[in-house]
C-alpha cells in the first residue's frame, strides 16, 4: 500500500470514527430508495463523485441510492430542487463551491431561490479537487509568469474560457486577475468540452478547469499546464507550480464537493447518512478512484462543512463586489 493511499484511508477512518452513529437502531429509516440530486450534467466532476458515493451508500444504508442529474443555471436549478425537497432524508444532493458560494455571491436572490446557509442540512464534505490553468499550444507562453507578462502588455486581449458567468471558475479567475493586476477577456461557455476543443484549436488562449477534464489533454501534449489550484503540486504533474508558489495563495485552495439535504432533516437521519458516507470514503475502490483524478477525500462534520462554506461565500461576495461582476 502506497503512503498516499494509506494517508487517505487513515484520514477517512478518523473522520468516520469522529461521527457517532445515531439512529442505527431505528429500522424505520430508510424505508424507500434515496435520490441523490447532482446539479450538473452527467460526465462531469460532481457526477463522478456522486456515482462513486451512491454505489457505496446504497449497500451501507440498506436501500437503493439513485443519482438524478438536474443541470442548469450553473447548478442553481438542481440546488434549488434539493433545498425545496421534503425534509425526510430521501432526497440528498451533491453541493459544490458553485452552488453554495459562487452562484449565490453573483446572482440575485430571485435567480438563486434558496439561502445557501439556511435552506440546507450540511452532511459532510466528500472531496477536494484541484484544477489546472492551461494554455493553448498556439499561445506564445511557456509558463505562468510569461502569461502574466503577456496579459500586462496586452490588457483584455488574452482570452480566458470560463464555465459560465457566475460559476466558481469565473469568480476565482476574477479574483486571480485582481491579485495579479491583469485583465483577461472572459469568454463564458456552457460546455466544458466545447471550451477545451476551442483551446486546443487555438480559438481560445487559456482556461481553468477541474483536473479530470483537462489532465488527459495535458498528458497528450494538446495543451500546456501553467498552474495548479491546490496547496501542493500534483504527483501527476510534478513540474507545474501551485498558485501558492507563484505568490497567489488566496486562489490556491482547491474546490470541493459535499453532501447536503434539505433543511430540517432529523439529526438521527443526517447522522446515519454521514456515517455511511464516511465509511464509503475509505472503501478501497473509492480511494483508488479519488487518487486517479488527483483529488483528496475530505470527511467532515456537518457544522465544519457549513462553516467552511460560509467563510468562502463571504470571501467571494467581496470579490464580486470589488471586481464589479454582474449576473448574466
Amino acid at each position: 500500500m502506497t503512503n498516499i493511499r494509506r494517508q487517505f484511508l487513515q484520514a477517512g477512518a478518523a473522520g468516520a470514527a469522529a461521527i457517532a452513529l445515531p439512529g442505527l437502531a431505528q429500522k424505520a429509516w430508510p424505508g424507500q430508495p434515496i435520490t441523490l440530486v447532482d446539479p450538473f450534467p452527467a460526465g462531469g466532476s460532481t457526477d463522478y463523485f456522486s456515482r462513486l458515493l451512491a454505489d457505496r451508500l446504497g449497500p451501507l444504508l440498506g436501500t437503493q441510492v439513485v443519482v438524478d442529474n438536474k443541470a442548469g443555471a450553473g447548478g442553481l436549478i438542481g440546488a434549488s430542487t434539493i433545498a425545496k425537497a421534503k425534509a425526510d432524508g430521501y432526497t440528498i444532493g451533491m453541493a459544490s463551491v458553485s452552488t453554495l458560494c459562487a452562484g449565490p455571491a453573483v446572482q440575485p436572490a430571485s435567480a438563486v431561490r434558496y439561502d445557501p446557509q439556511k435552506d440546507f442540512s450540511y452532511i459532510t464534505k466528500v472531496a477536494t479537487l484541484p484544477s489546472l490553468l492551461v494554455a493553448s499550444p498556439k499561445l506564445a507562453v511557456r509558463d505562468f509568469r510569461e502569461l502574466i507578462a503577456l496579459a500586462k502588455a496586452k490588457p483584455g486581449r488574452v482570452s480566458c474560457g470560463v464555465p459560465g458567468l457566475g460559476s466558481a471558475g469565473h469568480v476565482l479567475m476574477e479574483y486571480l486577475m485582481k491579485l495579479a493586476d491583469v485583465r483577461f477577456l472572459m469568454v463564458p461557455y456552457k460546455s466544458g468540452g466545447t471550451m477545451t476543443t476551442d483551446l486546443i484549436s487555438g480559438q481560445l488562449d487559456i482556461l481553468s478547469n477541474n483536473i479530470p477534464e483537462v489532465l488527459p489533454h495535458v498528458k497528450s501534449g494538446s495543451v500546456r499546464a501553467l498552474a495548479v489550484r491546490d496547496l501542493r503540486r500534483l504527483a501527476a504533474l510534478p513540474d507545474v507550480p501551485t498558485y501558492k508558489e507563484l505568490g497567489l495563495e488566496e486562489v490556491s485552495h482547491p474546490l470541493w464537493f459535499g453532501l447536503v439535504a434539505p433543511a430540517g432533516v432529523p439529526e438521527p437521519v443526517l447522522g446515519k447518512i454521514r456515517a455511511a458516507a464516511h465509511k464509503a470514503m475509505v472503501d478501497p475502490g473509492f480511494v483508488d478512484k479519488t487518487l486517479a483524478v488527483s483529488a483528496s477525500i475530505s470527511p467532515t462534520s456537518g457544522p465544519e462543512f457549513k462553516a467552511d462554506a460560509a467563510a468562502l461565500l463571504a470571501k467571494l461576495r467581496e470579490v464580486v463586489r470589488t471586481a464589479g461582476i454582474k449576473p448574466e
